[in-house]
């Protein structure tokens, strides 16, 4: 499992991106370098496109698995009075069939020093909730992320794949620059989830020591501030948008290269930009040149849309956790954090739509 190191492509204007891809065989998250999005930059280093593309079929069966003895466990548990090993097979099952993965994945990271991944916050919040007892819990926290993974891979894969295939024609065959904003979150998500590590710790810690609140409450409140913070929906829609921006754009005959290019193009207001190798606008187009600072200005203002939302949501259930009389379930707040990356994703999805 040793890590590959790939340096792709200087962007014109002197902005040249280096990529890691880290090499761990045959799992259903596999990080690897691509096209616009060479991971995803939330902090767990998959492609959740080219996971999607290589693992589908297999996860579709993981999740169906784990969703089938899920539902077992908790009609034993709750509808009926058989003893509670019975439940626990089936949620062990569940938990080994969409959390197996995720727990290696887990490992796999810390091992090479990516601690704060998305992987290892869901980890630690699931097994969390098994060990105080929680069994139906921890389970339900993989199952959710299980299909918030699966939703979020297939809109990537969508997405770049249609790109790929109409730019590859024009010979745009080397992986593209990450624009600027994608940069930025990139190294938001860095210094983001160490913080929500140490505020869940802090909310752990701080009430049964120092107010005498009950420990197991609070480390419950802690674990769903681990999965509320989880930061991948915060940032998956930011290539996204970009993504579905040049998709747009190449279906009306301008070929963008780089995500990097569109966004230039629209800090450069004038349009002076797009006349490069960057971007092809057939025969100096004027009405095209208009169409492509549309695309672009929508893909950023998405974008920055976007990770405003989820953000304040995020903080509003994160409040909710920590405040509220009665404790909000792990369970739901992974269903929140699934809820707000599909919000994501169709808007998102607006970028692909531009007025002529």
């Amino acid at each position: 499992m040793a890590h590959q190191h790939e340096h792709h492509h200087d962007c014109e204007g002197g902005h040249s991106h280096e990529h890691t891809a880290h090499g761990h065989g045959d799992h259903p998250m596999h990080h690897g370098a691509d096209v616009h999005v060479d991971n995803c930059h939330c902090g767990c280093g998959a492609d959740h496109s080219e996971s999607y593309a290589n693992n589908k079929n297999a996860q579709r069966v993981k999740i169906i698995i784990g969703t089938v003895f899920f539902a077992a466990g908790w009609v034993l548990e709750e509808l009926t009075s058989l003893p509670e090993p019975a439940s626990m097979i089936c949620f062990l099952i569940c938990f080994t069939a969409v959390g197996f993965s995720v727990v290696r994945e887990a490992l796999e990271d810390i091992l090479h020093g990516h601690i704060f991944g998305e992987c290892f916050l869901i980890t630690v919040a699931s097994v969390g909730a098994v060990i105080i007892g929680d069994y139906g819990e921890g389970c339900a926290v993989m199952l959710l992320f299980a299909i918030g993974e699966y939703i979020q891979g297939a809109a990537l894969y969508k997405s770049k794949s249609a790109i790929r295939a109409l730019e590859q024609k024009q010979g745009f065959a080397e992986p593209h620059a990450n624009s600027g904003t994608e940069r930025f979150i990139s190294r938001f998500a860095k210094v983001y989830t160490p913080i929500i590590c140490l505020l869940a710790l802090l909310i752990v810690v701080v009430p049964p020591l120092f107010f005498g609140r009950e420990w197991r409450e609070w480390i419950y409140r802690g674990l769903s501030a681990l999965v509320i913070g989880c930061p991948c929906a915060i940032v998956i829609s930011v290539p996204l948008a970009f993504s579905c921006a040049m998709g747009a754009c190449t279906k009306n005959g301008i070929y963008v290269h780089c995500t990097d290019a569109l966004e230039r193009l629209y800090k450069s207001r004038t349009g002076e930009f797009a006349y490069t190798d960057e971007i092809m606008i057939p025969d100096g187009d004027a009405d095209k040149l208009a169409y492509a600072m549309r695309a672009a200005k929508k893909a950023v203002i998405i974008a920055r849309e976007n990770v405003a939302v989820t953000l304040a949501v995020k903080t509003v259930i994160l409040i909710m956790a920590v405040v509220l009389e009665q404790e909000v379930p792990i369970w739901l707040a992974e269903f929140g954090d699934i809820g707000v990356a599909i919000l994501a994703i169709l808007n998102s999805l607006r970028a692909m739509r531009i007025k002529k």
